[in-house]
């Protein structure tokens, strides 16, 4: 008998404290893992909601097929562009070249879509199209690979125990997981923020030992901001507070700045010159984004050319009004994680460990940068294109959570038991927001309006490859219905020039219509708004007198979408793989 209560508390003691318990620990955290990742994927995953994410996907998918870094997204602004830079006068739309999103996202991206090539075609019956989700599972595995680098980050900053508590509330925080969803470029960027990161400490903790070895941390810190340049432009702001911290904290003379530079150069300097041989622009068509307040899609790329003039905005007003949306907004851009908000206290803590306090400069340097780079390319929502608060998170998450455990450690408890609970209890906090998500459910199976991804494959099987679509939303008809779109121009007469003087070898033979057109406001928005020449075709009935395409039918859901055609070709029975 005494021989098994001996084995009953050795077990026990090796659950707590050994080999064993560590492997628990670890089972438990990875099925935790494992079960959030199937639940957002297949239960709370919409489909693709953004026009950035889809207009990524569709050339991810070109690239899959072997088409290269080219679009089925045509706008008026890139085909102007690229009528001046060639040439000619009739452009060849089935190899358009892209130069406005970053090139490394899509070739991710177009690694998985490769493994499901056989599900491309979206049926009528499909609710979410199998795209949508192998590019947000895609999206979420660079997320699960980030947390295990920022672990060992918080790891070399603090410790393993505060490492572990602060990717715990990182998993826990709903935002990062509807980003995963989203299938923007942020998580792809956060885990190569996440490899620079870990560069620079390790950088930092060679300094007094060896100069090389500093040099070569340094350098592939260099090298990963430049690939999350590549993955998303506005990584740049980031490299720059970088690169100040590393000049004013690296001897000497700023030799290992130089070099960082210098690497950084040489890892985007291919896509600015590819970019400017074929648009006559470096940074492409993203340039021309700090100069409107209006999104780009109602803007500058309708037209055939950029006025900025008349943009009526001023660089200056601009980021000053976008810094106070930005700070006003903060505590929703970090998710609501009370964790990481704390990070503006941590400030102020002089913290024991040299790296962490000296680190704490350089990621506010960072974070400033970015402000100011999203003050010019301002979020358009909390989860966005250009919201780069996000990528934050992990290391906001650590120096508030080191900051908090300061402050509980001074009040002096001594108590294991009160100590868990405040853990519990802060780890609570931040997964507030997850748990209203996950106990809400799905509002709708679809992100209408305005998408209806099964209605706008459809029209895959009624337009030929060889044939244009004119849309509101031509990202949507590039990713879901596989056929080349151009957004509705600025005016009826641009459209018209374009189809009657055949700028194009494919010729428009569509025009769908949806909620972003026909859900503005009635006079500010479509009489006189930014779609005020389309009045006639937006609203119902149309009026197509004048108009080259004759025929139109109303499409779900409730009538709210509408195909313009030369003939009515849903009549039309026919399969087209």
């Amino acid at each position: 008998m005494l021989t098994s209560d001996v084995r009953v508390q050795s077990a026990v003691r090796s659950l707590d404290q050994g080999k064993l318990g560590a492997f628990v620990r670890a089972a438990i955290f990875t099925t935790l893992i494992v079960g959030l990742s199937l639940l957002y994927l297949f239960v709370q995953f919409r489909g693709l909601a953004t026009p950035d994410a889809m207009d990524q996907a569709q050339i991810a998918r070109r690239l899959a097929d072997g088409k290269g870094f080219t679009t089925g997204y045509i706008r008026p602004l890139a085909l102007s562009a690229l009528q001046t830079q060639g040439g000619e006068k009739q452009v060849d739309l089935s190899e358009f070249p892209d130069f406005f999103q970053s090139p490394l996202h899509p070739w991710v991206s177009s690694l998985g879509l490769r493994l499901i090539k056989g599900e491309w075609r979206m049926k009528l019956t499909d609710i979410v199209y199998a795209g949508d989700r192998m590019v947000a599972a895609v999206s979420m595995l660079l997320f699960l690979l980030s947390v295990a680098v920022w672990f060992l980050v918080l790891a070399r900053l603090f410790d393993r125990r505060l490492a572990l508590f602060g990717c715990a509330a990182v998993l826990l925080t709903d935002l990062m997981w509807q980003f995963s969803l989203s299938a923007l470029p942020q998580m792809l960027v956060l885990l190569l923020f996440s490899l620079a990161t870990l560069a620079t400490l390790l950088g930092i903790d060679a300094r007094e030992e060896s100069f090389g070895r500093t040099m070569m941390w340094l350098i592939g810190a260099g090298v990963c901001f430049g690939l999350a340049t590549l993955a998303h432009g506005l990584s740049v702001w980031m490299f720059l507070g970088w690169l100040v911290f590393v000049c004013l904290y690296f001897p000497p003379n700023g030799l290992p700045a130089a070099a960082a530079l210098a690497i950084y150069l040489l890892v985007v300097a291919p896509w600015l010159v590819r970019n400017f041989q074929v648009s006559g622009n470096p940074f492409g068509l993203a340039i021309y984004g700090a100069f409107f307040n209006s999104p780009a899609e109602e803007s500058f790329f309708r037209d055939s050319r950029v006025d900025i003039e008349s943009s009526g905005t001023t660089l200056q007003g601009k980021a000053r009004a976008h810094i106070v949306q930005q700070i006003e907004m903060i505590f929703g851009y970090l998710g609501m994680n009370a964790a990481a908000a704390s990070f503006f206290l941590a400030l102020f803590h002089p913290f024991r460990n040299g790296m962490a306090q000296s680190f704490k400069w350089c990621l506010l340097l960072m974070w400033l940068f970015a402000v100011l780079g999203m003050s010019f390319y301002h979020p358009s929502g909390i989860v966005s294109g250009n919201q780069f608060h996000v990528l934050f998170i992990p290391l906001f998450v650590g120096y508030g959570m080191a900051f908090l455990f300061v402050l509980w450690n001074r009040l002096d408890l001594g108590s294991a038991l009160l100590r868990n609970l405040f853990v519990a209890a802060l780890l609570f906090l931040c997964a507030i927001p997850m748990l209203l998500t996950l106990f809400a459910g799905q509002k709708s199976r679809i992100n209408w309006p305005p998408y209806v991804p099964s209605y706008i494959a459809v029209m895959h099987n009624w337009f030929q490859e060889n044939e244009i679509i004119c849309s509101d939303m031509p990202w949507a008809i590039a990713w879901y219905a596989r056929r080349t779109s151009l957004l509705l121009p600025d005016s009826v007469r641009t459209f018209n020039r374009i189809h009657d003087y055949n700028e194009t070898s494919q010729p428009i033979r569509g025009l769908y219509l949806t909620p972003i057109t026909g859900n503005q406001p009635l006079f500010s928005g479509i009489y006189k708004g930014a779609y005020k020449d389309w009045a006639a075709l937006i609203t119902r009935p149309p009026q197509i007198r004048g108009f080259p395409l004759t025929e139109f039918t109303l499409l779900p859901i409730d009538g709210q979408c509408i195909i313009f055609s030369d003939r009515p070709r849903w009549n039309e029975t026919r399969i087209i793989p």
